[in-house]
């Protein structure tokens, strides 16, 4: 009596504590204390279910019908505040004859279940929505159970098995994702057993709404996802939709963005909240390998490049969206310029602004800083001391500078200064450069051109159109000294004659003469690295005009064309690399001033200048194998000749016409990247139609083109 006493006074406090009908919706109910009543018999009799608003009128209906069962002495139904709603806990207290009672009716007692004869075939499946039965299964041969909406149109259908193996749908019925709530329980039927399914549906939508979505408009993400308003959402079709909008997001770039948030609002809408990863700042640092024992300092992730190098190579910015693809691009950019070896990214979190990003680019920087000190032997120079200071990121501004001198024991010698700026501060991609120089050339199969000496100076302006196209203008001032080995012409009555040919009279000896011109030109390029690219292309071209006074002064002119390309080979660090270079001249262009072809730049296996001509064509094939950090190794073959020579030298003998006698070599050789920069060694010999013998070595720096 007292225990029927208490429970009656927590059912009235339970009236008490709300309004007769109130805008609470019931987001649970739950059963406690029955330890034979299973609990969705205690749910059949309810007129409250999950879902519906809370209405005291029911709630007392609902006590009403679960004492009135057989089974319950007696029962309190109380409400509380739960999950912005009302949670209905109802306290049952069970007959002492419960369990057999529930027998004797076919209900099979919770503490029973555990003993259920599994031998029983189910004949029968019944799945209760709501308390009403939504689909019924009786053939044990179906593969699935439809399930249907109250108009009777079948709205989905879930994989079963039915023959002795338990309760087996109610797992597929909660991994339908349509239920919140799957509660079996088995009754026996005549003589198998009926398994009742007694399921909590999940909501029907309002809506759906998309938050945070600036890159696509919220009718195109609706495109991609399958939940609909106006039917009964399923987690699942949510969780795929989560990530159909991901991938949409990730196929076009946008690696950064994530769905922060899945809800159900109040209105049953739902809600799905998009946080795409905006660019708020970027830093540039440089990658930091700590030594063991060594203490790190301030400066030392603080990069030689100037920040604003890195940044107009950059193809995205702050205050937009990242996007890896514009990242990928950056690096291309960024490392074509050859000051990195390495780039790498980190998008950083920013406390309180879940959007935002900052992005932190992390740079190996090259050894761009190099004095070069060598002594090499060559074929074609002889014995040649090298003595070279450069920087190809002087003061991290991305500006070339260096100084070089060169000495043989052939009468070579070289000296220039150069300067380069690819792209002036604060411009639209408008570059500019300058060099000075002074060279000695000595050629011993020339008598007339046995020595020429130079000094010059060149000065180019340019201006990028596209990151790949530029256009320049540049001029250049020569002076130029030409000597002639007097010693193998005849002399006599005071001139000089030719010994072979016609014998004429030499004209135009020792001559000496300013040179002027003008050189526009076009480039187009896509390398991935400027001075050891393994992929893109190459073109440039470029026409000269100018005059030249001294011995039959004139003005001139000519146009030279540059291709390359360049492609992975073989397998990986295999790389095959080709270049074809085409020109033509006037023929009052100074002979000292002509094509020259062959030697380590164009025909390797012939002599420097062994072709001369007012036209040429070379063409080159290289197939370049990185073995490690340290040493490469190159095959080639070289194809060309220069043409037409049409000068007044009678000891030249390799004059031909255009495309005659085309000059083929082949070769080999070693690529060394040394702490002084890197070197060239190659070996060539001539092949095929052979207009010389012998092998020629040939030393360098970087690589031949």
């Amino acid at each position: 009596m007292r225990k029927q006493l208490v429970a009656l006074m927590v059912f009235l406090l339970g009236l008490l504590s709300f309004a007769a009908e109130s805008n609470y919706s019931i987001k649970k109910i739950e059963v406690v204390n029955n330890r034979e009543i299973p609990y969705e018999i205690i749910l059949d009799v309810m007129v409250s279910k999950e879902g519906n608003k809370f209405v005291t009128e029911n709630m007392i209906e609902d006590y009403k019908n679960i004492k009135g069962l057989e089974y319950v002495a007696d029962v309190a139904v109380q409400p509380t505040v739960y999950d912005g709603g009302i949670k209905l806990i109802v306290n049952v207290l069970e007959n002492r004859d419960a369990k057999s009672v529930l027998e004797k009716n076919g209900i099979i007692p919770l503490s029973e279940r555990g003993k259920v004869d599994t031998s029983l075939v189910i004949s029968q499946i019944e799945v209760a929505a709501n308390g009403a039965v939504a689909a019924v299964l009786e053939d044990n041969e179906a593969n699935y159970i439809n399930m249907y909406d109250k108009e009777g149109n079948k709205i989905y259908s879930v994989k079963t098995t039915l023959a002795g193996d338990g309760y087996p749908l109610d797992k597929n019925l909660i991994e339908s994702g349509y239920f919140r709530d799957v509660v079996p329980d088995a009754v026996k039927s005549g003589n198998g057993v009926k398994i009742i399914y007694s399921v909590m549906e999940n909501p029907i939508l309002n809506g759906v709404n998309i938050i945070g979505n600036t890159v696509y408009t919220t009718d195109e993400l609706m495109k991609v996802i399958k939940t609909e308003p106006g039917k009964v959402f399923n987690i699942n079709t949510i969780r795929e939709d989560r990530d159909r909008i991901l991938r949409k997001y990730q196929d076009d770039g946008y690696t950064l963005t994530e769905v922060a948030d899945v809800v159900i609002n109040g209105n049953l809408e739902l809600e799905i909240y998009l946080s795409e990863g905006k660019v708020r700042d970027i830093q540039f640092k440089k990658m930091v390998t700590k030594q063991k024992g060594a203490r790190r300092k301030p400066t030392d992730d603080v990069l030689k490049t100037k920040d604003y190098v890195i940044e107009r190579e950059l193809e995205f910015s702050k205050d937009e969206i990242f996007n890896s693809k514009k990242y990928d691009e950056s690096v291309k950019n960024l490392m074509r310029l050859g000051h990195f070896k390495n780039v790498k990214y980190e998008a950083r979190p920013i406390p309180g602004d879940p959007d935002g990003r900052t992005i932190v680019l992390l740079f190996d920087e090259e050894r761009t800083a190099i004095l070069q000190g060598a002594i090499s032997y060559g074929s074609e120079i002889g014995l040649l001391g090298t003595l070279s200071i450069k920087d190809t990121n002087w003061k991290g501004k991305g500006q070339e500078l260096g100084v070089t001198f060169e000495k043989s024991d052939e009468d070579y010698s070289s000296f220039s200064v150069n300067f380069y700026d690819p792209w002036i501060k604060d411009t639209d991609r408008i570059s500019w450069g300058w060099s000075i120089y002074k060279n000695t050339y000595e050629d011993d199969d020339s008598a007339l051109f046995n020595r020429i000496d130079t000094i010059g100076a060149k000065f180019n302006i340019g201006k990028g159109i596209t990151k790949n196209v530029r256009l320049g203008i540049g001029t250049k001032l020569e002076y130029v000294e030409e000597e002639a080995d007097k010693d193998d012409f005849e002399h006599r009555d005071g001139k000089y004659y030719w010994r072979e040919g016609n014998r004429s009279e030499v004209k135009g000896m020792d001559d000496d003469y300013f040179i002027w011109s003008i050189f526009p030109s076009i480039t187009y390029d896509t390398r991935n690295h400027f001075w050891n690219p393994t992929a893109g292309e190459y073109a440039k071209l470029q026409l000269e005009g100018g005059y030249a006074n001294g011995y039959d002064g004139d003005v001139f002119g000519n146009v030279t064309l540059e291709l390359r390309k360049y492609h992975r080979g073989l397998f990986k660090n295999n790389t095959f690399a080709y270049k074809v270079v085409g020109g033509i001249m006037t023929d009052t262009t100074k002979e000292g001033q002509r094509f020259w072809v062959g030697g380590g730049s164009t025909l390797r296996g012939y002599e420097g200048g062994f072709f001369k001509g007012t036209q040429k064509l070379v063409g080159t094939i290289e197939n370049r194998t990185q073995i490690n950090d340290l040493l490469g190794f190159v095959v080639f073959f070289d194809a060309g000749r220069a043409w037409k020579y049409a000068g007044r030298a009678q000891d030249y003998y390799h004059n031909a016409d255009f495309p005659d006698k085309i000059a083929t070599t082949a070769g080999v050789g070693l690529r060394l990247n040394t702490p002084i920069g890197p070197l060239r060694f190659d070996f060539g010999w001539p092949v095929g139609d052979k207009m010389d013998d012998g092998m020629e070595f040939y030393f360098n720096m970087g690589q031949s083109f």
